[in-house]
C-alpha cells in the first residue's frame, strides 16, 4: 500500500502509524507509551484517506 500525505498536521508531531480502525490505532499509541516510545499520542480521522493517522 502506498500513501502520500500532503503535509504535516499543525501540531508538528511525528506521523508514528496509519490504520484502518481507531482500536487500532489506540491500542498501538498506548502500546508506544508502555514503552516509552513517545509520552502521548493523538489518533486522528483523516476523511481525505479514510484512515486514522497515529501521532506521537
Amino acid at each position: 500500500m502506498t500513501l502520500t500525505i500532503g503535509a504535516a498536521p499543525a501540531h508538528a508531531e511525528r506521523l508514528a502509524g496509519v490504520f484502518r480502525e481507531h482500536s487500532e490505532c489506540e491500542r498501538t499509541g498506548t502500546y508506544g507509551i508502555t514503552q516509552t516510545w513517545w509520552d502521548d499520542y493523538s489518533c486522528e480521522w483523516q476523511s481525505q484517506y479514510l484512515y486514522y493517522f497515529l501521532y506521537a
